[in-house]
Parts: structure tokens; C-alpha cells; sequence
């Protein structure tokens, strides 16, 4: 089981998905529990698990690209030996579509199949579950 230190997010277990949903300013900290889910998934052992990261409450941005690399970097050597996952965003504006990009363009070397979007029926269809199990699960606290 895992338990979000941070309430914003929720592990279902039946669909082995990671639901996660942060409020607030987007900065390197924030970026680092989303991408590589230090206190959830990586506690937990399940590194293997799906995730699905609605970005639609964050209300700024605060970080560069190289914090976004040193994040990547982290996350490739914590994913060594392990299988590729699916990692989907939702996201409401241009601004944070650019910025996971650079994310993706930095860790699918790594494992990481990202997928980004401002439609969620789109990332549903990707991670092959129906979109009410993306939105029913979502914590409503932030970090």
C-alpha cells in the first residue's frame, strides 16, 4: 500500500496506478515528488507502478531546465534494472505542456514512457482504464 505523505495521492491497487493530483507552485522539490514519487512509490517498492499526475491545479512555475535535468538524472539511476512504466499528465495550459516535455525528452531514455496532454480522455485511453478511475481518487490536499 502507499500512502502519500503529502495527500495527493492515491494508489489503486486494482489497476496498479498511481493517481496523484498536486496543488500550488511547480518548483524543483514539487517536480521531484511528482516525477520519481520519493516517498510513495519508491518506499513502497513498487517502482513498476503507472502513474497518472493531474497538473491542473498548479498554479505557477518555478524551476529550470537544470533542475529538471538533475531530477532526470536521479530518477535514471533509481530506474536502472527496472521495467518500463507509463507516466501520463494532464496539464491545462502551454506553459506546463513545455515543461513536462522537457521532462519526457530527458527521462525516456530511462524507462519512462511519458505522455502528456490537456485531454483526459486521451491519457485514459493510454493507460488503458476509464477515465473515472483518473478523477474519483483524487486528494484534494497539496504539499
Amino acid at each position: 500500500m502507499i500512502n502519500c505523505p503529502y495527500n495527493t495521492g492515491t494508489y489503486q491497487e486494482d489497476i496498479n496506478l498511481l493517481v496523484c493530483h498536486p496543488k500550488g507552485a511547480l518548483n524543483a522539490d514539487k517536480l521531484n515528488d511528482i516525477a520519481i514519487c520519493r516517498e510513495c512509490i519508491q518506499k513502497a517498492g513498487l517502482l513498476q507502478t503507472n502513474r497518472f499526475h493531474n497538473l491542473t491545479d498548479i498554479t505557477s512555475i518555478g524551476l529550470g531546465f537544470e533542475e529538471v535535468e538533475q531530477i532526470c538524472r536521479a530518477e535514471s539511476r533509481m530506474r536502472e534494472s527496472s521495467q518500463p512504466i507509463k507516466a501520463c499528465y494532464l496539464v491545462p495550459n502551454d506553459l506546463l505542456y513545455g515543461t513536462i516535455r522537457m521532462y519526457q525528452a530527458l527521462i525516456e531514455r530511462s524507462g519512462v514512457e511519458v505522455h502528456v496532454s490537456k485531454n483526459i480522455d486521451e491519457l485514459a485511453k493510454i493507460l488503458g482504464v476509464d477515465k473515472s478511475k483518473l478523477t474519483t481518487n483524487s486528494v484534494t490536499e497539496s504539499k
